[in-house]
């Protein structure tokens, strides 16, 4: 379950998600284009723009809309150990639970989850039962693929001698504060911890925009690929997904 926070023309709304409904949005958001990012908890962050009449005749001003979706159970540390046990659920489309000694396990084909562990998997709300089969959860994806893609920004150089040989070394000779003679570098790199992001920007901020367009592309791509349904089944029984994103 979700904690649902929808910002919308007349204010903010507060309310519940199932992970059924949270993953609804996920899709129609992808498909409209909408920018999605996931959080470490294990939630997403839901922004798009609309336009909308302004007070004035023939005034069309700007609207900033939000949906943002906090897990009641956040996923919590994923130790190596966890997320090897999660991958190796997430890759076996036969998994299931099994009891062994009155207890539940989870089996897989050539493999099997200690019922300690499966213990916890379940009271962290990382696995889900359906019919029939163990899966992991969305608060599990969106948690891993959070960590997976940590992104930073590197601090600027800031003000510097300039080395022997540097042609700009002459410039600015006349700064006052102790800064005669000394060059600024603003820029700043923009890296994750995936290996798939090494970007440079002018100053922190274009860095920090650069990792997160990283982040919502990753989101996005994760979404259309794992998380639209079939056709036919687009549809939510809360009746509710249409009506957040529109609002």
């Amino acid at each position: 379950m979700y904690r649902e926070t929808i910002a919308h023309a007349h204010g903010t709304t507060e309310g519940t998600a199932s992970e059924q409904h949270a993953t609804m949005l996920l899709a129609r958001a992808a498909r409209r284009g909408y920018a999605i990012e996931v959080t470490t908890p294990g939630g997403a962050l839901i922004t798009w723009t609309r336009h909308v009449f302004g007070p004035g005749e023939n005034t069309v001003v700007r609207a900033d809309r939000s949906i943002t979706l906090e897990p009641f159970t956040p996923v919590g540390t994923l130790s190596d150990t966890v997320r090897a046990d999660l991958d190796l659920i997430a890759g076996d489309p036969h998994a299931r639970y099994a009891e062994e000694n009155g207890r539940r396990v989870i089996r897989g084909l050539v493999w099997r989850i200690p019922a300690f562990t499966t213990a916890r998997l379940r009271a962290r709300g990382l696995v889900v039962e359906e019919e029939g089969l163990v899966c992991l959860s969305l608060t599990a994806h969106l948690g891993l693929l959070a960590h997976a893609h940590r992104t930073r920004t590197t601090t600027p150089e800031g003000w510097r001698r300039p080395s022997a040989g540097d042609p700009y070394g002459s410039a600015g000779l006349n700064r006052p504060g102790g800064r005669a003679g000394m060059l600024y570098g603003g820029g700043s790199a923009a890296v994750c911890s995936c290996g798939g992001l090494s970007a440079f920007g002018g100053d922190r901020s274009e860095a920090r925009r650069l990792a997160r367009e990283h982040r919502r592309a990753v989101a996005a791509a994760f979404v259309a690929e794992q998380l639209t349904p079939p056709p036919g089944r687009d549809r939510c029984s809360c009746g509710r997904c249409a009506d957040c994103l529109t609002a």
